[in-house]
């Protein structure tokens, strides 16, 4: 299945992220006009004072999503179902457009240096710089625009800072006057640069060249102008235009369906049946659940409107703003009862209906407005006096995340209970300042305040620690005790293991040899009873291991017979129940074997597939088995029903050295085969049968395959740069390089740099584990590495003994594998 996404936006990011934890194999492409990657919007601002960068705003993203950046969608073709950028064209099985909205001007500003909207991290950018020594002239005075006049205030680049309304209201139409006022005076008694102008507009302006260069309004003159636009937003439909049905958004039903079944749209451009629009992250990803549902066929009511709670913190003022799903501003029946405090710059609005609460908007209240929510939820007639007596400080303190519900009384109850020392730490009691992200900086900030006393947070951390530990310990034993009694066709136990063990006298080797894999997996010392129990499973699990287009070299490294080692009788445990080269039978009866496992093993048995996959001539350059099947049919009809596949070796990752030009059969590796992005790559030549092995034990220990970086290994084994634990580093350090073979640096040890090694691109735990019983790695015995676990990139540009060229920098770069 592939789904493509249309926007670059909070929607576009939270719908990759839920559809892929639903159904990890799916292909998703996000197609995106912006330049950088989706990013929080809600944290513009900071850009443009600098407290984050880019990098800092930036949506989490699975390492499976790919990501066409520059790329506006100018046309969708929903017979062939297929979009078109200007230079390309992408096709899908589900297409979801989020791309959110445009914002509007008062006038045409294309080429124009000096004004702005404030909509992207580009816009944030130029106002950050191009504001410096202007008057700045900012139209529009929502939420958005005050949040930008407090930043603002904060940057000594402006001269005069005017805030222009065009009519008597500040943050929204329905504050009282007496807010408006209030925040008036003390916004410009603040800053003196500022000057809050109500009931004015732009009539007209003067351009020289590409620049404003004076702004002509009813009352004022402002020259030297730097302008920008907050007057509001328009969904950004110009993609689907005939092509699905629009109004001022495009049409959906409850579930987000278009006009057509095969795309859905979310967030600010779709537009409900009773012409509702989206305009808060929160309704935002409700909807996307909403279709994320539908799209999995999951029955569900869709979306429904909800009673929004919105906080806003700008200057000295706390904005609270309650609003039921039965609020209509232009009600004339909507009677407003104000409850005001001089002293305390405090603003407590209610507006009702036909005695019932429909909005609440706050200036630094006391109110509890989650309990506000719950009277506009029950739709009930309310005894307004108990407004009065609410306007005291509540026990909970002021609301600092109305996405969740926290009150500062019980966020710092929270952090003094547990010792929350930072943001990171309280995600495990709290999900404040994490659905939104506006009130993060107000979180961090109160965990800052809180004191906590040391000693007690790292004596409570180590208890919590020790928990975790006891409960991860319990629910491995559970996985090992699951796969003890799993498996009917076991005939080998651990007794006989260790009956083995006990005749080739390698006990203590094999203790050794447990705590070493121990580690490696990254495990603590406490794990290692149950690495044992796991390694004495290890026969439980079915396994089939097919041989494609390759050397065997995988095969011969994964069980060796010239001496009866640990590694050796670990291996022969394992219930290796086809493989090729190694089992006795062969013609009708190997394949016997196979489809017996296939059928009774279905979603158990493990796939380890060595090799590459040809696919040239219909992948007629490999043919295995009595009936002549190609190994691309093979291996799509073996992988369908396995637990997990594991492309063992560079040849199976992406082809190897197999698939190095001018690759005449075609070959690619077996995600690339597949189709699929679950695939577990194991890359090296050969790769080590400790990485093998120790992939295998998570997978008992734990019930899952162990974390992967973003080419699908095992961060256990593939975290580590060759270069970084590499005996010759001291040398590189030094300088002291061997500069041909045979030289006094050779004969000292020194680093292989200039000959061709490239340790410092390679990921791989080869100068840790190394390889014929931990003896020898290529580095220790004279060779440099060529980088053999990047696959066939090693094998066509980094196998000779050159330095690393700045073409061939500029490859590696693009397949992200570039730390030198």
């Amino acid at each position: 299945m592939r789904i493509v996404i249309i926007g670059g936006g909070i929607a576009a990011a939270y719908m990759a992220n839920s559809i892929l934890e639903k159904a990890p194999k799916y292909e998703i492409l996000i197609v995106s006009k912006e330049s950088n990657p989706p990013y929080d919007r809600i944290h513009l601002c900071s850009l443009i004072n600098g407290i984050s960068d880019i990098k800092d705003i930036a949506l989490p993203l699975p390492p499976g999503v790919q990501l066409e950046l520059d790329s506006e969608v100018i046309q969708i073709d929903k017979e062939a179902k297929r979009i078109y950028t200007k230079n390309s064209s992408f096709s899908y099985d589900i297409l979801i457009i989020a791309t959110g909205s445009d914002p509007r001007t008062l006038f045409d500003i294309e080429g124009i240096k000096n004004a702005r909207t404030f909509r992207s991290a580009a816009d944030s950018e130029c106002i950050a710089e191009c504001s410096k020594g202007k008057n700045v002239v900012m139209m529009g005075v929502g939420p958005i625009g005050l949040e930008l006049l407090d930043t603002l205030c904060g940057l000594e680049g402006p001269e005069k800072i005017y805030l222009v309304s065009r009519g008597m209201h500040l943050y929204d139409k329905a504050l009282t006057p007496v807010a408006v006022e209030m925040m008036k005076k003390i916004y410009e008694e603040s800053d003196s640069r500022v000057q809050i102008l109500l009931e004015e507009e732009i009539i007209d302006k003067k351009i020289e060249g590409d620049e404003i260069t004076q702004v002509i309004m009813k009352s004022h003159t402002i020259d030297n102008p730097f302008v920008i636009f907050g007057v509001g937003i328009t969904p950004s439909t110009e993609c689907a235009k005939g092509t699905l049905d629009i109004d001022k958004g495009i049409l959906v039903d409850e579930h987000m369906r278009t006009s057509d079944p095969h795309i859905y749209a979310v967030g600010e451009v779709a537009q409900m049946p009773d012409g509702y629009i989206a305009g808060r992250v929160r309704e935002c990803t409700l909807q996307a659940d909403a279709a994320i549902d539908s799209i999995f066929e999951i029955e569900g009511e869709g979306f429904k409107e909800f009673v929004t709670v919105d906080g806003l913190k700008v200057g000295s003022f706390l904005l609270a703003d309650v609003t039921s799903t039965l609020y209509d501003p232009k009600d004339k029946d909507n009677e407003d009862i104000v409850i005001s405090s001089k002293q305390e710059e405090r603003i407590d609005q209610y507006i009702m209906n036909k005695d019932k609460l429909v909005r609440f908007i706050g200036i630094n209240t006391n109110v509890d407005v989650i309990e506000l929510k719950r009277m506009m939820e029950e739709d009930k007639k309310i005894d307004t006096s108990s407004f009065y007596s609410n306007r005291l400080v509540s026990k909970r303190g002021r609301l600092i995340c109305s996405c969740v519900g926290s009150y500062k009384n019980d966020l710092v109850d929270i952090i003094k209970t547990n010792c929350v020392e930072n943001f990171a730490e309280l995600k495990s009691f709290s999900e404040a300042g994490r659905v939104c992200g506006r009130c993060k900086k107000d979180v961090e900030q109160l965990i800052i305040d809180t004191p906590v006393d040391p000693e007690e947070a790292q004596r409570i951390k180590a208890e919590r620690e020790e928990r975790k530990k006891a409960e991860e310990l319990k629910k491995v034993q559970r996985r090992i005790d699951k796969y003890n009694a799993l498996h009917p066709k076991n005939q080998i136990e651990g007794e006989n293991l260790q009956e083995a063990i006990k005749a080739f006298d390698l006990k203590k080797e094999y203790n050794s040899w447990v705590s070493m894999i121990t580690a490696n997996m990254r495990l603590g010392p406490e794990y290692e009873e149950l690495v044992g129990q796991g390694l004495e499973q290890l026969n439980k699990i079915p396994i089939i291991w097919l041989e494609l287009a390759d050397c065997t070299g995988n095969s011969e490294g994964f069980i060796k017979s010239a001496h009866p080692k640990v590694e050796d009788l670990i291996l022969k445990y394992i219930s290796l129940d086809y493989h090729e080269l190694l089992m006795a039978a062969s013609g009708d009866r190997s394949e016997s074997v196979l489809q017996s496992i296939i059928e009774n093993d279905a979603g158990r048995y493990i796939l380890m597939v060595e090799g590459a996959v040809p696919l040239g001539m219909e992948g007629k350059f490999l043919r295995i088995g009595p009936k002549g099947e190609t190994g691309h049919d093979l291996l799509k009809r073996v992988a369908q029903n396995a637990a997990a596949v594991l492309a063992v070796g560079s040849c199976a990752f992406d082809g190897g050295v197999v698939a190095a030009k001018p690759n005449p059969t075609g070959a690619v590796g077996v995600a690339e085969a597949l189709g699929r992005d679950d695939i577990i790559n194991l890359p090296g030549c050969p790769v080590n049968p400790i990485n093998i092995v120790g992939t295998l034990l998570h997978y008992i220990m734990f019930g899952e395959l162990p974390k992967l970086d973003e080419k699908n290994r095992p961060e256990w084994a593939y975290g580590f740069r060759i270069h970084d634990n590499c005996e010759r580093r001291g040398h590189y350090e030094l300088g002291e390089f061997v500069e041909e073979w045979g030289d006094e640096g050779a004969k000292k040890g020194w680093c292989l740099f200039k000959m061709g090694c490239k340790g410092p691109y390679a990921h791989l735990n080869c100068s840790l584990v190394k390889f014929n019983e931990g003896t020898s790695w290529p580095v220790q015995a004279g060779h440099g590495c060529f980088g053999c676990g990047l696959g066939k990139i090693a094998f066509d540009h980094l196998a000779n003994h050159r330095e690393v060229d700045d073409e061939t920098k500029k490859l590696l770069e693009d397949a992200g594998a570039n730390d030198g």
